[in-house]
């Protein structure tokens, strides 16, 4: 990243050729007009008007001069533009001079598969977690993490400095422009802060809420004046919250979901996408990252269940596939295909309506709860190849955070249920529909626990749906819960808020300014900064969280992926495809 920061640009600022030059002309005007005070003429016969005379010839002489010394300024400020014209031209040509000599020719294509389809093409709009797989490729972020969720300078169009608490003052890359043209300036992060607080049906609102003002003292420094301590803000911009797009697109993306034409500043540019088939992407010729891309065309192909995935990865139509059934992976490693995993903390869970009946009766969530064995489900279900999700948002992949011995997880209590079902009222058990995404690991997960709960005499009616559709429903408030994972975001704090903080993606299903022992909760861990007391506050709003019963956590996600061995791909801490950037290529190519 450059290191010409603010605080440089503010110092090469304070005094300028122009200012130098100007400087210099009034000074010699302030020179003569002492000289001739200094040396007033005695001689009282000296003619009064021969007097006037030199004055005014002085006086013409200075402004000439001053003018002269204007007409100079704008020559040396004409000549520094074209000099720095100059150096941009050759930094771009030294920059694809490096990649041709590391040998970076974009070569090829790289093809995988989603179960469903895409829930929307564009940041703040979206709200699917698989969406990530296709953002990340035509959106840059203004803070990017690298592979361990830390936030990465190298990554990022930005490097940040936070002279304190309320104060971060964002240093804009140089020579970055949108896909369309448009430069990437201070103004359009500030218009798309802006966008993402106030436009209706924008899932980022909890994320850029504590920014007051986005400053714009040049064109690439932006300053966020928070209007609060914010300890989760570097992370949270490396997920939809920091996805710049152009400003010249907005209009056409303000719907919830959007579909149009997405435009960022990403390694891929958007070209094409149908529903159940193709979302194609290829390479940006002008991408800022020195041998970036690797590759000149991206291909996802939507509507495609697990099972198939393994299918035509065998019969080579994909070269990596993210979405595997546990059972699978025998036969895909005797095919010769890499497996590759890594535990995280993506959640399966049951999302529930505390505003719908029969969830509005917090014991009967709570039945819900207890009425399951997490172990046996991923036994079960996928193999042993998760974790089971007894430990609430704090899987092991959390860190610091997780503590075997913690109270704010949840498991198979079956006394517990009965106490629950005893105090809602309704002892012999309750009956409720379910909307489940209509995949064979899907189905299979929403049976287990259908036969685990009937033991209580609760009836879970299972509804089958395509993905996206078996969860927008929910968003639409035409149903009262469904199955789900949730992906890891990676900071902790914006993983619970999205699914249960005011003013989130999910508010539309609790109760009016939330819950105020979760809501100080999560304001808690915000404001501190300090690692071990951020352990004790998130632990204690995981616990809060747990004790609602709002979202009911099943087990929690081991990333995999099967892939030809020559392709270039790590898995992230966060478990989602990365293709963005130059996370993905092919071997010695």
């Amino acid at each position: 990243m450059q290191n010409d920061s603010y605080w440089e640009r503010l110092r090469g600022r304070q005094i300028s050729r122009r200012r130098l030059l100007n400087a210099s002309a009034r000074a010699s005007v302030g020179a003569a007009g002492l000289a001739l005070v200094g040396c007033g003429d005695d001689d009282d016969d000296a003619p009064a008007v021969v007097q006037q005379a030199e004055e005014q010839a002085e006086q013409q002489q200075a402004e000439q001069q001053e003018q002269q010394a204007e007409q100079q300024a704008v020559a040396v400020d004409q000549a520094e533009e074209q000099v720095a014209a100059v150096e941009e031209a050759e930094e771009q040509a030294e920059q694809q001079a490096e990649a041709v000599a590391v040998g970076n020719v974009p070569t090829g294509e790289i093809r995988w598969a989603n179960v469903g389809n895409f829930s929307g093409l564009e940041g703040v709009t979206g709200t699917g977690g698989n969406d990530h797989q296709i953002l990340w490729p035509v959106h840059d972020n203004l803070v990017a993490y690298d592979q361990e969720l830390s936030p990465s300078e190298d990554r990022s169009l930005s490097s940040w400095e936070i002279p304190e608490p309320l104060t971060v003052i964002f240093n804009l890359r140089q020579g970055v422009t949108y896909h369309d043209g448009t430069a990437l300036t201070a103004e359009s992060v500030r218009l798309h802060v802006e966008r993402g607080q106030t436009l209706e049906g924008s899932n980022v609102k909890a994320d850029l809420g504590s920014i007051a003002t986005v400053g714009e003292p040049d064109e690439k420094t932006a300053v966020f004046n928070m209007s609060e301590p914010f300890s989760p803000l570097l992370r949270i911009l490396g997920d939809r919250a920091g996805m710049l797009t152009s400003p010249a697109a907005f209009d056409r993306l303000n719907e919830p979901n959007a579909r149009d034409h997405p435009v960022g500043t990403g390694a891929f540019e958007y070209v094409e996408e149908s529903l159940d088939g193709a979302y194609v992407m290829e390479a940006n010729k002008n991408y800022w990252l020195p041998g970036a891309p690797s590759v000149e065309r991206l291909v996802a192909t939507q509507g495609v269940n697990e099972t198939q995935q393994a299918n035509a990865l065998i019969a080579g139509q994909f070269d990596i596939i993210f979405q595997t059934d546990p059972a699978d992976l025998p036969r895909l490693r005797d095919a010769g295909f890499e497996i590759r995993t890594r535990p995280t903390n993506a959640v399966g869970l049951i999302y529930l309506n505390p505003l719908k009946e029969p969830w509005t009766n917090a014991h009967l969530r709570r039945a819900v709860n207890y009425g399951f064995d997490r172990s046996l489900l991923n036994d079960v279900v996928y193999e042993g190849e998760n974790i089971p999700g007894i430990h609430g948002w704090l899987g092991p992949a959390t860190g610091v955070y997780y503590d075997p011995n913690g109270d704010w997880g949840s498991d198979i209590d079956a006394d517990r249920v009965r106490e629950e079902l005893a105090l809602a009222g309704s002892p012999d058990g309750f009956e409720f529909d379910m909307n489940i995404v209509n995949t064979p690991i899907g189905i299979a997960q929403a049976e287990f626990i259908q036969a685990s709960l009937s033991e209580f005499g609760i009836v879970m009616n299972l509804v089958t749906r395509p993905s996206p559709d078996y969860y927008l429903e929910y968003f639409e408030q035409e149903v009262a819960a469904f199955i789900a994972g949730m992906s890891v975001r990676a900071d902790i704090w914006q993983q619970i808020a999205f699914v249960s903080k005011d003013n989130g993606p999910y508010d539309f299903a609790m109760p009016e300014d939330g819950d105020p022992d979760q809501e100080a909760a999560f304001t808690k861990v915000a404001e501190t900064f300090d690692d071990a007391e951020r352990v004790a506050a998130v632990q204690e709003l995981a616990r809060v969280n747990e004790a609602l019963a709002w979202s009911i956590k099943l087990t929690y996600a081991t990333a995999r992926a099967a892939a030809d061995p020559n392709l270039r791909n790590e898995l992230f801490g966060d478990g989602k495809p990365h293709f963005g950037l130059n996370d993905v290529g092919w071997l010695n190519t």
